[in-house]
């Protein structure tokens, strides 16, 4: 990572924390520990990849960052709600290192042990279900001509829900699936929504945004920033798969082997079992759905994994998706910002976390 994107990382996730950081809008909700919890993922920190983009993307449109902030915080807000519903779902005790919303919240009131689990669950689901609210409020904040503001909270509730939240639960279907008979393609369709979803708002976002206009949602540059966010959702998503699998988990802020605890269908996996011989495609299968993972597991899992020439095809996909994202923005006029932009996908593929 070069140190102009490190520091303009910085300056992006600093306008972003603090935006949200001066939001009032949980000091209205009961009990506290509810509004704690809202605030909780976005304060953990976290890679702030979405607002940047869309914050690069509105300079790259020659907009004002400082006037589109708060749909850069709102956009932040919505990934995060994601990310407390979809540790439920995963069951996962840790994010970014940390307990999981659902974890903090079992111990918020003195319970029997029996009933601890399940209002956490719970309380985490409401205080995902406030940070939807959370983030459509910031989004009207944006200083861009109302019709600009209806526009981007169209395509949020399209991109949020209607693609993001399908892809969701196609993951969640697919985890209960033979990897046998799902298709390569299925898995591409099903990352593009649900981790593409939101990149691909970012950018095109963004740039309608800079503009300030509703027509520039169908421009060329604006297509071609949501090309952008999708190969570069693709990349990503496969990136974070290699590293749930061969990443060191005090990096990665996640236990390694969760992907194979939840049986779910990663192209690392499918490439796998479609290429090694058979004994070992069955071993491979039989570390899915365990209930805990020892180091000899995991290790045994590297092992099937590399001698299917697995970790050599993801890397090779990274690098073709990477390219992708890159060529998607050779439309868009040079810019410090799109240079950023191109940066950033740069150093996707090569991140530790």
């Amino acid at each position: 990572m070069t140190t102009e994107l490190i520091a303009e990382l910085k300056i992006a996730a600093g306008k972003v924390d603090k935006a949200i950081a001066e939001s009032t809008f949980p000091d209205a909700v009961s009990p506290v520990y509810l509004a704690d919890a809202m605030r909780r993922y976005p304060a953990n920190g976290g890679k702030r990849l979405r607002p940047a983009i869309m914050l690069w993307s509105a300079a790259a449109a020659g907009g004002d960052m400082d006037k589109i902030l708060p749909a850069a915080a709102a956009l932040e807000i919505f990934h995060n709600w994601t990310l407390v519903h979809d540790d439920i779902i995963d069951d996962d005790d840790l994010r970014r290192g940390n307990p999981t919303a659902h974890i903090v919240l079992s111990q918020a009131l003195e319970l029997p042990e029996q009933r601890r689990r399940k209002f956490g669950s719970d309380m985490a689901i409401l205080a995902g279900d406030l940070m939807q609210g959370w983030a459509f409020e910031l989004l009207d904040q944006t200083c861009c001509t109302a019709e600009v503001r209806l526009k981007l909270a169209s395509e949020l509730r399209c991109y949020g829900y209607l693609k993001l939240v399908s892809g969701e639960a196609e993951d969640v279907e697919m985890s209960c699936c033979d990897p046998a008979d799902i298709t390569v393609e299925a898995v591409r369709n099903m990352l593009l929504g649900k981790t593409g979803a939101l990149l691909h708002f970012a950018a095109r976002g963004g740039w309608l945004a800079g503009k300030d206009s509703v027509d520039q949602w169908d421009s060329v540059h604006a297509r071609a920033l949501g090309e952008f966010g999708d190969s570069l959702a693709l990349a990503f998503q496969l990136q974070d798969d290699y590293l749930g699998i061969f990443g060191d988990v005090e990096k990665f802020g996640k236990p390694i082997g969760s992907d194979l605890q939840e049986g779910k269908a990663t192209l690392l996996l499918l490439h796998a079992l479609k290429n090694l011989p058979a004994a070992a495609a069955e071993e491979l299968r039989g570390l899915l759905y365990c209930h805990e993972y020892t180091s000899c597991d995991i290790a045994r899992a590297r092992e099937l994994f590399s001698a299917a020439g697995s970790v050599k095809y993801l890397q090779r996909e990274i690098c073709r998706l990477t390219d992708e994202s890159c060529k998607a923005l050779n439309t868009l006029p040079d810019s410090k910002y799109k240079t950023l932009l191109l940066e950033l996908a740069n150093y996707l593929i090569t991140r530790e976390k």
